[in-house]
């Protein structure tokens, strides 16, 4: 066996987590027959010898983590610009010495950081404080594929972001690497630590303070509802209405997360039928491609219709009007993530544990609560 194998090839070969081969040591009258025979054979044909203690047993080969996130960016940033590729047609790329005068944006989310950006930098700051490397990797649409593997080679553990690998890819990483969920609840099956924010207590706060403190009982529902995350949002936002009494409101109209998609599919609604009171996001972004498209439209906002969202990120302070939304707590998602995966790499054998954290409900101009 090389010097560098551990429990983590262990598992690997067994296919088992190394909480399971931490247990073939310490107490296999735990495991099923099955699973000691896996891990034993597994055993003498790497001729694996653990040393005495949960931190050894765990000992790391690379020293660093990694970060597997979604892609927050909006589609027209993945196209590079014609005049920076150089295209024929496109005119000239400026010398030296030459400033091109340009007319901002003053819509755009990426002029401030998106919640990828929050969470990453949250990471980036424990891992700074913590002396460990980081790699971070990308989901680009829906392939996860070489860019996961290529980071958890690297790694002892990852930090997965909501919604970017699929349940057979998530099971196969957490045989093998140190795995925290982030955006996910704990389950007694898992593997892996879980961190979330209260995703169902924050919707139903918003909806709260729309039906009670504003009167509101028109709504749509623009983003995603798919995922654990988005799926609590949605759950306590219906929960919250048929406890207040207020009707359902269906169905939501935008399906993904895009400020830009948002922006799209709102106009085309417009072009049908008139809005309702309020349209309540699942997202920042999905909010500031809604408010575009009302702005459009001729719509003001509040006075004609309500705009809210969900995260808190920078972008909705400096929109106008400033955007009401449930706050939650990016960078600490990112420094605790990284707590939980250190621990569990110095100790593969510890119970999978959850951690929940609270949001706040930040009330400004789209809702009527703030300057216009």
């Amino acid at each position: 066996m090389s010097r560098s194998s551990n429990v983590y090839d262990v598992a690997e070969a067994a296919g088992v987590s190394t909480a399971t081969v931490s247990r073939f040591f310490r107490a296999p009258e735990k495991l099923s027959e099955a699973a000691r025979k896996a891990v034993g054979e597994a055993v003498r044909r790497l001729d694996y010898i653990p040393s005495g203690s949960a931190r050894a047993l765990a000992e790391r080969q690379t020293g660093a983590i990694g970060l597997y996130s979604f892609s927050g960016h909006e589609p027209d940033e993945l196209v590079m610009p014609a005049r920076v590729r150089g295209d024929r047609g496109a005119g000239p790329i400026p010398g030296p010495g030459v400033v091109a005068r340009v007319r901002d944006d003053p819509m755009s989310p990426r002029l401030f950081p998106l919640f990828a950006d929050e969470v990453l930098h949250g990471v980036e700051l424990e891992c700074t404080l913590r002396g460990l490397p980081l790699v971070v990797g990308w989901q680009h649409g829906s392939d996860a594929g070489l860019a996961l593997e290529e980071v958890s080679r690297r790694v002892d553990g990852v930090v997965v972001l909501p919604s970017t690998i699929s349940p057979d890819e998530l099971g196969r990483l957490m045989r093998t690497r140190a795995v925290v969920l982030l955006g996910r609840s704990a389950s007694p099956e898992a593997l892996a630590d879980a961190i979330t924010v209260d995703n169902e207590g924050g919707m139903a706060a918003m909806a709260e303070h729309l039906v009670v403190d504003h009167g509101v009982t028109d709504f749509w529902y623009a983003g995603p509802e798919d995922g654990a995350e988005h799926e609590a949002r949605r759950r306590g936002w219906d929960s919250a209405l048929s406890r207040l009494g207020a009707p359902p409101s269906g169905p939501a109209i935008v399906e993904t997360g895009s400020r830009e998609a948002a922006r799209v599919e709102i106009s085309g609604r417009l072009e049908e039928s008139s809005p309702p009171r309020a349209i309540v996001c699942a997202s920042d972004q999905t909010a500031l491609g809604v408010m575009e498209a009302l702005r459009e439209a001729g719509f003001a906002v509040p006075d004609d219709v309500i705009v809210t969202g969900f995260d808190g990120i920078d972008a909705g302070r400096f929109v106008s009007p400033a955007l009401t939304t449930v706050r939650q707590p990016m960078g600490a998602l990112g420094r605790i993530s990284v707590q939980l995966l250190s621990e569990r790499i110095a100790d593969p054998a510890l119970p999978a544990r959850g951690v929940e954290l609270p949001v706040e409900l930040v009330l400004r101009g789209s809702c009527g609560c703030g300057p216009v």
